[in-house]
């Protein structure tokens, strides 16, 4: 019997347009504040992903800065002779990886929403991850006690909640974090910033001096691929499998 598969185009098309809606309810006023701890989050994740790869090019991540405002840092220590790749590319991987972060992560969480036992095992891990995450790098009032929150809830859900809600949750937290980038495109696109009186650059910026190219190059293709990544996550999660008889 040869199997084949079918695409649910329709929940594909309701995804995107539900991702549509919370940017634009994320720009209100109130809609800013109904969302605020799920700001927090998508700056951890960002923020994450920088402090991830800087461990994985061969630095140490050090602390993790979450503002009130919603923005964060990173920070990282490194020593040249311990870079695992050339240095420019090291460095330049470490802040394509908080643009990055968020949805790569957002794909993974929508792929894992398919099934409930997926669901249930993403819940455990992520939780598990954000509470680690406090003790070790997160050193900020409203950082703390909002990562803390979610990763706390997230545990409880995937203990006590019901498949159905598992499953929802992680479909929500996968929104969260795809569209992440896309709220942020301004910064996309800008090459440096003042912040406390001293001019840094971007993530864009720093990819753009250290590997090449422009900012606006990279932040394009930034937007293209994190649409790719979502786009093709939506594809495998809808993709319904029926046999012919």
């Amino acid at each position: 019997m040869p199997k084949h598969y079918k695409t649910n185009y329709r929940a594909i098309l309701g995804f995107i347009l539900a991702s549509i809606v919370l940017v634009l309810i994320w720009r209100t006023y109130y809609g800013y504040y109904i969302l605020y701890p799920f700001t927090i989050l998508g700056t951890w994740f960002h923020e994450m992903g920088h402090g991830i790869m800087s461990m994985i090019v061969g630095g140490s991540f050090t602390r993790l800065e979450i503002f009130n405002n919603g923005s964060g840092l990173a920070f990282s220590s490194y020593i040249d002779s311990n870079f695992y790749f050339n240095k420019n590319i090291s460095l330049g991987l470490v802040s394509a990886a908080g643009l990055f972060g968020p949805p790569v992560i957002g794909s993974v969480l929508v792929l894992m929403s398919k099934t409930y036992k997926r669901s249930k095992i993403i819940l455990y891990i992520l939780s598990i991850v954000m509470l680690i995450s406090v003790v070790v790098w997160v050193r900020t009032t409203v950082g703390v006690v909002v990562i803390l929150f979610l990763g706390a809830l997230l545990f409880y859900i995937a203990i006590k909640g019901n498949e159905t809600l598992q499953q929802l949750v992680v479909q929500f937290l996968g929104v969260i974090a795809c569209i992440d980038t896309y709220k942020q495109i301004n910064y996309l696109y800008i090459k440096s910033f003042v912040s406390n009186g001293v001019e840094k650059l971007s993530d864009t910026g720093s990819m753009a001096e250290r590997i090449g190219f422009t900012h606006s190059f990279w932040a394009t293709t930034i937007l293209i691929l994190s649409f790719s990544m979502l786009l093709y996550s939506l594809l495998l999660r809808n993709r319904i499998r029926r046999t012919q008889h």
